[in-house]
């Protein structure tokens, strides 16, 4: 699988079944080789390069299934709340 492969697939958060949206980068540690965490957008309606505070930051541990088509994390609701404000 590649990177361009993730961008296009849909995140869903398993606590509720949301449509938590895209990835929009990657956190990589590169002396040991592997991705920390994926990041996607905030709740914004403007582009990613104008609203980067509000990106929303899922801890490689928080990724349950990467399938075909989705994307599947566990995000708690009072964390996913709290990235909200």
């Amino acid at each position: 699988m590649k990177i361009s492969d993730l961008r296009s697939m849909r995140i869903v958060n398993m606590a509720d079944g949301k449509i938590l949206g895209k990835i929009a980068d990657l956190v990589m540690d590169v002396t040991k080789g592997y991705v920390k965490a994926i990041v996607m957008p905030g709740d914004s309606k403007w582009p990613i390069f104008w609203s980067s505070d509000r990106e929303v930051e899922v801890p490689w541990e928080n990724i349950k299934k990467i399938g075909r088509d989705v994307i599947i994390v566990d995000m708690p609701l009072a964390w996913a709340q709290k990235e909200k404000e």
